[in-house]
């Protein structure tokens, strides 16, 4: 069962969720049941993940240093 404000974003295909997010919290949240050393580079999904992540430490690192002004 999640929690209030979480999402089920993948199923596997017994029913256990695999992937949620937290769409109404300001940061970048995501929770995956994943193997992100398993050929990562070669896997579309992964490369999106760590793209995305990326993405959300500079806009936080950005945030931050504007606050800081």
């Amino acid at each position: 069962t999640l929690g209030e404000g979480l999402e089920a974003l993948a199923y596997a295909e017994d029913g256990l969720i695999e992937a949620i997010h937290a769409p109404a919290l300001a940061q970048f949240t995501l929770a995956v049941q994943w193997h992100p050393e398993w050929q990562t580079s070669a896997n579309p999904d992964s490369v999106k993940i760590f793209q995305a992540f990326g993405a959300a430490c500079r806009q936080r690192v950005a945030q931050t240093a504007a606050n800081q002004r």
